[in-house]
């Protein structure tokens, strides 16, 4: 009974599928994350798949994926994405970035207090735009991935669990 419980709900799900993907849309990427995929998929999240591009989450999800290095189908249409995560039922709308930097914090970082400045490894200096409260913590060269979204360019830091922090280059 249970196997035929579960085979019911795999034909659903891929039926389901079937039904958001229309013919204008063509599938443009079929790859894994880049990372695991561990914590709760949110908006203007972040994923950098298998083949190093990056999509920004650009739909209300809130959900973990089942698996945490899940198959991940990107469609377009015209100017549009849309992602398929395995174990997420839905197409999830995304934003693919053109325009990302990845570095390192050069040694420790303490936080930020909304009038910070970052200089990266790359010998980038980056600095808050907007101030975003103040945030305390200890790491030592924390990875950063700068991007560029539709509010300006984000930073998000490898080991703060806050929202990415607005920032522009000094």
């Amino acid at each position: 009974m249970k196997k035929i419980l579960l085979l019911c709900f795999i034909l659903f799900g891929s039926l389901a599928l079937e039904a958001q993907i229309t013919a204008n849309m063509k599938l443009v990427d079929s790859t894994t994350s880049f990372k695991p995929l561990i914590a709760t998929l949110t908006r203007g999240g972040l994923i950098k798949t298998a083949t190093f591009h990056f999509y920004e989450l650009n739909d209300k999800i809130n959900q973990k994926s089942l698996y945490p290095n899940p198959e991940i189908l990107v469609y377009q249409e015209g100017k549009k994405y849309k992602m398929k995560i395995q174990g997420i039922e839905k197409l999830i709308a995304v934003n693919k970035l053109q325009e990302v930097i990845e570095s390192n914090i050069d040694g420790n970082f303490k936080g930020y207090d909304g009038n910070t400045s970052f200089r990266l490894v790359n010998q980038d200096v980056w600095k808050q735009d907007y101030p975003t409260g103040t945030i305390f913590t200890n790491l030592f060269r924390p990875a950063v991935t700068i991007y560029l979204s539709s509010e300006g360019y984000k930073m998000i830091i490898e080991g703060v669990v806050e929202d990415p922090i607005l920032v522009k280059k000094n």
